[in-house]
């Protein structure tokens, strides 16, 4: 079963508060299940520094925002049966 992932079909708009934490949540579903990867600004985000990757990457989580946080992510589910995507465009309010 080819992935798919919740609201896919129209990108979600997110504002946080500049020092605050924020995740991005992918709810994935696809047999056999998709491994999923997050990019930003078409750049591959990767766990480490102030990202984490929760729940096989289903999730991505910031300990504390920042302005350079700012742009958009792309949540991609692919397995043999084929991709989904979603994109989010976060904006980080200053303090």
């Amino acid at each position: 079963m080819a992935p798919k992932i919740a609201g896919s079909q129209s990108d979600t708009e997110m504002s946080v508060m500049e020092q605050r934490p924020f995740e991005m949540r992918c709810d994935v579903t696809g047999v056999p299940p998709p491994e999923v990867t997050w990019t930003k600004d078409g750049v591959d985000v990767h766990e480490g520094g102030r990202h984490g990757l929760l729940q096989g990457g289903r999730a991505l989580q910031f300990a504390a925002s920042l302005v350079e946080d700012a742009g958009v992510y792309v949540c991609t589910a692919k397995n043999v049966a084929g991709i989904d995507r979603k994109r989010f465009r976060l904006q980080v309010l200053g303090m």
